[in-house]
């Protein structure tokens, strides 16, 4: 098997500081721990857990909390996405990845709870209940977090820069004409869905258009998307000239029911998402959308996270970082 003493013979360097650049230690520069772990990987070392863990007083595992409460799925193609980065990044330093229960056995436990029985370093929070109680004392107890998609109180956040991605919607929509934009917002215990929300009614604001034209979906799915159209054609009695759907899921669901009700899309409304997920290329008509950057989302989550484990950070330290989005220019818009 593999020691750190074959690859720092192989790199001509001391084995301590094979040591520090596996741990992903600072005092190894960026060039010399690249070359330690490209040999690491061609020899085919494999860290012994036990020792590593006696060594840096750490269990290398993280948890991953996923609320289901949004009726998201682990599936999803922008989840999914973030998720597998994030991975692909800690897998790379070394560590485990492990999905956040409540339960041990039989046992009901808090996240807290499970947190310190499972030993774990840091917490990836997605996708969660901006309101659920559990979460407090987890904000609270230390350990580090990051989240993503989420606005959590005292937790840094990586996040798609939602007023960017609004912003160029609304603003194309207007380029093409339309002076009547309704909103169909995403369930709004989603950070996501509130900022959504608020950037369309601080947009039309701007330009002095009416931002009254909102129905709450109360899922990121199809059918959600298709009740909401119904809601939003109680509420007026005129259809409008464009409708901004807080996610594809549910513009596909928006686009569904105009057409059982004998609307076109784009002639009679057009109809932008927002997420790009990979149906959108192949539908007819093909969804106009914002696309977000999954995979540098995952990575930057992973890459702060690392940072508090390492004492890099402030765990204390609430920052909230906004990926840059593309606007998707397709058929569903005139």
């Amino acid at each position: 098997m593999t020691t750190i003493y074959d690859i720092a013979r192989k790199v001509g360097c001391a084995s301590s500081t094979v040591s520090k650049a596996l741990n992903n230690s600072k005092e190894v520069s960026d060039k010399r721990k690249a070359e330690i772990l490209a040999v690491a990987k061609e020899l085919g070392y494999v860290p012994n857990s036990s020792a590593r863990r006696l060594a840096t007083k750490n269990s290398w595992s993280i948890g991953i909390l996923f609320s289901e409460d949004l009726n998201i799925g682990l599936e999803h193609h922008f989840f999914s996405g973030i998720l597998q980065a994030f991975k692909t990044y800690v897998e790379d330093l070394g560590y485990e990845v492990t999905f956040v229960s409540k339960k041990v056995g039989t046992q009901e436990l808090t996240y807290l709870e499970w947190c310190k029985y499972k030993d774990i370093d840091g917490i990836l929070i997605v996708t969660v209940d901006v309101n659920d109680e559990n979460l407090n004392e987890l904000r609270q107890s230390g350990i580090p977090i990051v989240s993503v998609d989420s606005g959590l109180i005292n937790v840094p956040t990586v996040i798609s820069d939602n007023f960017q991605g609004t912003r160029m919607v609304l603003e194309y929509l207007m380029s093409k004409g339309a002076k009547r934009i309704a909103h169909i917002a995403g369930p709004l215990r989603s950070f996501s869905a509130l900022e959504r929300l608020e950037a369309f009614k601080e947009v039309l604001g701007k330009y002095n258009m009416d931002s009254s034209q909102v129905v709450e979906a109360y899922n990121y799915d199809f059918n959600s998307g298709k009740k909401a159209l119904h809601e939003l054609l109680k509420l007026n009695k005129t259809l409008p000239e464009a409708i901004y759907a807080a996610s594809d899921d549910i513009a596909l669901g928006v686009i569904l029911a105009l057409r059982d009700l004998g609307y076109k899309v784009p002639d009679d409304v057009s109809v932008v998402g927002f997420d790009n997920i990979e149906l959108t290329r192949y539908t007819s008509p093909s969804l106009t959308t914002v696309a977000q950057d999954k995979v540098r989302i995952g990575r930057e989550a992973a890459k702060h996270l690392i940072a508090q484990i390492n004492k890099e950070v402030d765990t204390e330290q609430a920052t909230i970082k906004r990926v840059p989005v593309e606007l998707i220019i397709r058929e569903s818009t005139k």
